[in-house]
């Protein structure tokens, strides 16, 4: 699946697709909104961006992004897209 939001493509894995459908409508809502900010400014503090440790090698490198306190996704920036990985309690592997 793929969404546009502001000039950047989205894409989600199937991973990331299935484990969003399980979270209220209000998550998702407010899923989408962190995306936006992401796009805006990606070091919003809210956001707490960070890159995965244990994955810094992959290329590109594992990142993830907190949508709430308990709550993040996990994701990889390409040159013309976004890939989120998957989303979940912090204990998701990334």
């Amino acid at each position: 699946m793929t969404l546009r939001v502001a000039h950047m493509k989205i894409k989600y894995s199937p991973g990331f697709e299935k484990s969003l459908r399980k979270y209220s409508k209000g998550l998702r809502l407010k899923t989408r909104q962190k995306l936006e900010l992401f796009l805006e400014n990606k070091r919003h503090p809210s956001l707490r961006y960070k890159k995965i440790q244990a994955l810094k090698n992959k290329n590109p490198p594992v990142w993830e992004i907190s949508i709430d306190k308990h709550i993040r996704i996990t994701l990889q920036e390409f040159d013309d897209h976004i890939y989120l990985r998957n989303i979940g309690g912090h204990k998701i592997l990334p």
